[in-house]
């Protein structure tokens, strides 16, 4: 499978203003939170993309994987609350009447809560094999234990 950012003409941007570079570094901050968030209300294999370099678009996707679709709602609204404590809008969310796939988009941040089967399916880090992997609990910090 061809990567979606290989199909995308890559053009010389211009360098961030200190604006712009605060504001991608509050989203890098932000999308690790979720993650962690995401690991504590047992998401798995989460993974953080960074985007910035490929697509103006989005700037990081956070990609979880639960077991159930009530899992998946909990977690979406546990997001929907600590995103609102760190600052941002309510998002736009698909998905939230029985899917395999959630989606919140706060715009720079785009969250995926999925069922294994339809992570396995659409293959977004394959889709997005460009992007580079961020570590997110060297920014977050490890996740509580859940139990």
């Amino acid at each position: 499978m061809t990567p979606i950012s290989a199909t995308l003409t890559t053009t010389t941007t211009a360098p961030l203003s200190p604006k712009q570079k605060a504001r991608l570094e509050k989203s890098r901050s932000d999308a690790c939170q979720i993650a962690r968030l995401c690991e504590e209300f047992r998401g798995k294999e989460t993974v953080v993309l960074d985007l910035s370099a490929i697509t103006p678009i989005m700037d990081f996707f956070v990609i979880t994987t639960c077991n159930n679709p009530r899992t998946m709602a909990a977690l979406a609204s546990e997001a929907r609350v600590k995103m609102k404590a760190l600052g941002n809008a309510v998002p736009n969310t698909e998905g939230e009447r029985v899917s395999t796939w959630l989606l919140q988009d706060w715009g720079d941040i785009v969250l995926h809560i999925m069922l294994p089967d339809a992570r396995a399916l659409y293959d977004l880090e394959g889709l997005w094999a460009d992007a580079k992997r961020v570590d997110w609990k060297a920014i977050a910090g490890e996740p509580l234990a859940t139990e």
